[in-house]
């Protein structure tokens, strides 16, 4: 195992990555969250290097009587290859299924899914590896606690520069304040739903500390009454169900350790008052504060545009119910079935964790997926979590360690688990890989094992490969953004640089270069069926307004209204809210063209729901 010195290094590196993962103001298109995902791929790859390095100082003896090995392990370290593998393992094999039987093409679509894959297993590694050693667990739990509790921090302050209205770029992303439109400030994370994410994440790390008696009550009330209210300014959903679930869960915790906990439990459920006192009366704090928010009624009674996901994941889902459409295909099989519901939005997930694998993987995958997971939680979280507490009470610290690990680690499971209900925040590695770090050091709190002797140099090898990939990947991304700032130039009416736009031998981003050729399309008659059939082809994958609205303009011009009604139909309920002005458009085409008139008169109304 490594030494103390290299265990703290790797914990402070990867604590560090975590919090610049949330930290870091740079979205940047098409994939706003690529940089943020690369800081903590980085951030993994290094942790793992840093751990597994011995200093050369040791002897040998000095070996022998703390490893127990041979002199001709002296090299080796110790490392944890949980079951858990299985999960993201079988992923990956379903989807090389997927691509062999022709489902997903072209195949470099997959490399990308399968990088994060592979680097979410290494964190479960890595996870199970720390917790090979108690002490390397407490601090594991610690930095990443306090990291997630630093980020949550430092974005309520960037919040509130959003909501007073000042630029402050380009350390805080600015939001222009409208007193008409409500403000959802999002800090540097840059979606409301992903920071209340960080803000449970950060109140698990606040029980923790208060657990183990780093913060004192009164300052870990303080503490969370802020942290609650950032989540209140995300107007975030989410928190109506893990607020009263953190307060069972803690409460019962007290309970559990016999401990005087009363006035903790009065302080802990006048916070959860606190909380839904915020969130009823925003939307006349935020008045008397200078911004607007959102109210309960408008969340409770606007239009669900999850709802609209929901039912096109399940009818995806029906459609293809054995291997499903082919991971990350469920934005094309929305386009494809998106007309035959009510009004929804365009997304490349459903927006639920289930559905979206039930869609794209298929339900047999999906129940075993899901299933899995749920009697792992079970295991791990709730049976042996309550078996922890009960030793905890009565013997060692060790055991009290243990436990309030298990706290954490619990509490940040509830919430990216309710969190996945309503988003798919595993989509995103920053979230991704700290939660199957976790989830390794659950696995071997629960099944301890002693790992398996590894040479160092194999995981050296490894860190080398994988900075390099991970270099090729972000310099063919900066093709796509470079791409991409070229067409932003020829819509500023500055002279396109063709080069950008075309796709190279390889890449792993083809499908952005087809798109490049798509907004350059201009329908017309007499397109060949060749032309007709590329256009069917990619503008599925970008469902984007005025995609579909190229697609329609092809099919009306040559000579195929019902598709063109069609995907007129789709274009209204996939994007309700810009639809009028494409009704607008249509209108007047019809004027002049009936063959635009004859389409226009099977197109929802212009006020369409």
């Amino acid at each position: 195992m490594a030494s103390a010195k290299e265990g703290k290094l790797a914990l402070i590196i990867f604590a560090v990555a975590i919090f610049f993962s949330y930290a870091h103001p740079y979205h940047i298109h098409p994939y706003r969250t690529f940089y943020h995902d690369l800081i903590i791929c980085l951030g993994l790859l290094s942790a793992m290097a840093f751990f597994v390095i011995r200093p050369s100082s040791v002897s040998e003896s000095e070996f022998e009587s703390t490893s127990g090995f041979a002199p001709a392990s002296r090299t080796a370290v110790r490392l944890r290859f949980p079951a858990l593998l299985a999960l993201p393992g079988g992923i990956i094999l379903l989807i090389l299924l997927q691509v062999a039987l022709g489902m997903i093409t072209p195949a470099s679509f997959v490399a990308l899914p399968i990088l994060y894959l592979l680097l979410f297993a290494l964190a479960m590694v890595f996870g199970s590896s720390l917790a090979l050693e108690q002490s390397r667990l407490d601090m594991a739990v610690t930095a990443i606690a306090l990291a997630s509790l630093l980020a949550a921090s430092l974005s309520l302050v960037f919040q509130h520069i959003q909501i007073l209205g000042l630029d402050a770029t380009p350390v805080v992303m600015y939001i222009a304040k409208d007193p008409h439109i409500p403000m959802r400030p999002y800090a540097n994370v840059a979606q409301p739903n992903q920071l209340a994410l960080l803000y449970f994440f950060a109140l698990a790390g606040l029980w923790h500390f208060y657990r183990t008696r780093t913060f004192s009550g009164f300052s870990s009330i303080a503490i969370a009454a802020l942290l609650l209210w950032g989540a209140v300014l995300t107007q975030s959903r989410i928190g109506w169900i893990l607020v009263p679930l953190f307060f069972a869960y803690t409460a019962g915790k007290l309970g559990a350790s016999k401990r005087k906990g009363t006035p903790v439990i009065i302080a802990m459920l006048a916070l959860v008052i606190l909380y839904a006192v915020l969130t009823f009366c925003l939307p006349q704090i935020s008045q008397a504060i200078g911004f607007s928010g959102g109210s309960v009624a408008d969340h409770v009674g606007g239009r669900s545009e999850r709802t609209g996901l929901w039912q096109t994941a399940w009818q995806l889902a029906a459609q293809h119910p054995w291997l499903g459409v082919g991971w990350f295909g469920f934005g094309p099989g929305q386009v494809s079935v998106g007309a035959d519901f009510t009004s929804s939005t365009y997304a490349e997930h459903a927006h639920n964790l289930p559905l979206n694998l039930a869609a794209e993987l298929g339900w047999p995958a999906t129940i075993l997926i899901m299933g899995g997971l749920c009697w792992w939680f079970y295991q791990t979280c709730i049976r042996y979590g309550k078996a922890t507490d009960k030793a905890a009470v009565k013997s060692a610290a060790e055991n009290h360690a243990k436990s309030t690990a298990l706290q954490f680690c619990t509490l940040s499971l509830f919430a990216v688990g309710v969190h996945s209900m309503v988003e798919f925040p595993l989509w995103y590695a920053f979230v991704l890989i700290p939660v199957g770090v976790l989830m390794g050091m659950v696995h071997q709190l629960r099944w301890p094992a002693a790992g398996t002797v590894v040479r160092p140099g194999i995981v050296l090898a490894g860190f080398a490969i994988g900075c390099i990939l991970l270099a090729a990947v972000t310099l063919d991304y900066q093709r796509v953004v470079t791409g991409f700032k070229s067409i932003r130039d020829v819509s500023s009416g500055f002279e396109s640089k063709e080069k950008f736009l075309q796709k190279p031998a390889f890449t792993l981003f083809p499908q952005f270069f087809e798109y490049f050729k798509l907004t350059r399309i201009k329908p017309r008659e007499g397109m060949s069926a060749e032309e007709i059939t590329y256009i069917e082809t990619w503008a599925p994958r970008f469902g984007f307004v005025h995609i579909l609205n190229i697609e329609a303009e092809v099919y009306t011009l040559n000579g195929q209204p019902k598709k063109a009604a069609r995907s007129m139909q789709t274009l209204q309920r996939l994007h309700p809210i810009p639809y009028p002005e494409y009704y607008d458009y249509w209108k007047a085409k019809g004027k002049e063209d009936p063959r635009y008139q004859t389409v226009f008169e099977t197109m929802p109304a212009r006020d369409a729901p």
